[in-house]
């Protein structure tokens, strides 16, 4: 197709560079990753932030964090470069900023560059490691150049990995664990039955997020291990354990029941105890819908648009039932979804890869693939296509319950529609 030549199928994707918009049609844009940043920052109770950018940036910053101040005493200033800065660095303003926050309270500050810094070079680690050693607060920072990160999960996932240089060396606690990526707060999305299940047995759950002090992220490496729920914060169980030696166990990335019943051994293993019969009755359905779906879905194409989650561990799962993908939305290239990818690839599915950012213009373009079926959001006019839209449904869902979730609402979709493993011609076909 045409429309597609632009595009690069996943064997020729190693990084977010190599993600390419759909259409020309980018209005209203994506997110700038400075943004998750600093709502990120701001809702870490102790954490303060300085934001370095132009007029622009700062502005755009207040706009939804209006307060210089937290509820806790944090610190949220922003630094402003002037023309002479753009050219000739920031480095003696930068190190005077940070001495200032010192001086008023700052516990611990992030520095977060935006484009500028980033475009003319300004050595940021450099000028942290230069005035550290007179600083109470201990200081890291993120590069976060919207020319290098197109989208908004660079300013989430960095943030949290930078957060990994603010923690120090704890005494093991054998009966702690660490719950990287879900909020403590968050109490209208139900605990997963997995975490009650383990709080039964005895062991400590700490949950680290958004929404956390930041005394909890320094305590984090005193943990047995980190079970990981969120492709934000891999990146940081990956620098714990090299850093510190904390293992982890991935647990977002699991929908097969083999694949969840295998971590769920490691997690018990780790502690000394075994599973008895504590997740047979969910474990059962989730089996029954993967045998229902084996039949069902065995032939059909599909497409992942936006709010699909990680579309290539997806992609991986739907492989086993013998579906086939046409074109995946990526909003970002994660560090492990080289391995996710290698995966795909050597089961023999090559799609195609791109980010989609106006779907109202775009859409013609994804009918036109002739998909049985498409996973994630729509716009309202799209109504030709099958679309399981209500992935975000499946957040904070881990385990045989969001396998589960996941298949039941799949499955739905084929019975409301009529499709069966019709190959992508029960809606047209497509030449791609």
């Amino acid at each position: 197709m045409k429309e597609l030549q632009h595009l690069k199928k996943l064997s020729g994707v190693k990084s977010n560079t190599g993600i390419k918009f759909l259409s020309p049609a980018v209005s209203p844009g994506c997110h700038c990753p400075m943004r998750m940043a600093a709502l990120t920052a701001k809702d870490i109770g102790g954490l303060s932030s300085l934001l370095v950018g132009m007029p622009e940036c700062t502005t755009h910053v207040r706009l939804f964090n209006p307060k210089p101040e937290g509820k806790h005493g944090e610190l949220h200033w922003l630094y402003v470069l002037d023309q002479h800065e753009v050219v000739f660095g920031c480095r003696n303003g930068l190190i005077d900023a940070l001495r200032k926050m010192d001086k008023a309270g700052a516990k611990a500050i992030l520095l977060i560059a935006t484009c500028i810094p980033e475009l003319i070079g300004e050595d940021i680690e450099g000028i942290i490691q230069e005035v550290q050693p007179e600083l109470s607060a201990p200081v890291t920072h993120v590069m976060l150049g919207q020319f290098k990160n197109f989208s908004y999960p660079p300013g989430y996932w960095k943030t949290m990995e930078a957060l990994g240089s603010l923690m120090r060396e704890q005494k093991n606690n054998p009966l702690q664990i660490n719950v990287l990526g879900r909020n403590p707060k968050e109490k209208h999305i139900p605990l997963p039955p997995l975490f009650a299940k383990l709080e039964r047995k005895g062991l400590s759950l700490r949950y680290l997020a958004p929404g956390a002090a930041f005394e909890d992220f320094q305590s984090a490496p005193d943990a047995a291990i980190n079970l990981v729920v969120s492709p934000y914060t891999q990146p940081l169980a990956v620098r714990m354990e090299r850093e510190f030696g904390v293992p982890f166990v991935s647990l977002h990335t699991l929908f097969s029941v083999e694949s969840i019943d295998r971590a769920y051994k490691e997690i018990a293993e780790q502690f000394g105890f075994t599973w008895k019969d504590e997740f047979d009755e969910e474990r059962e359905k989730a089996l029954s819908l993967e045998k229902k779906a084996a039949d069902e879905l065995k032939g059909l194409r599909y497409i992942a648009s936006l709010r699909a989650g990680m579309p290539l561990v997806l992609a991986g799962y739907l492989a086993g039932f013998g579906m086939e993908p046409l074109l995946l939305h990526m909003d970002e290239f994660y560090p492990e979804d080289k391995g996710h990818a290698k995966a795909l690839l050597a089961l023999g599915h090559i799609p195609y890869i791109c980010r989609m950012v106006n779907l109202p213009a775009e859409y013609s373009i994804l009918e036109s693939l002739a998909p049985d079926i498409c996973f994630g959001y729509l716009p309202p006019g799209g109504k030709t296509i099958p679309n399981m839209e209500n992935m975000h449904h499946l957040y904070g869902k881990i385990g045989y319950g969001l396998t589960i979730e996941f298949l039941e609402q799949t499955l739905a979709v084929l019975d409301k529609d009529k499709i069966s493993g019709k190959g992508g011609n029960n809606y047209g076909t497509a030449s791609i």
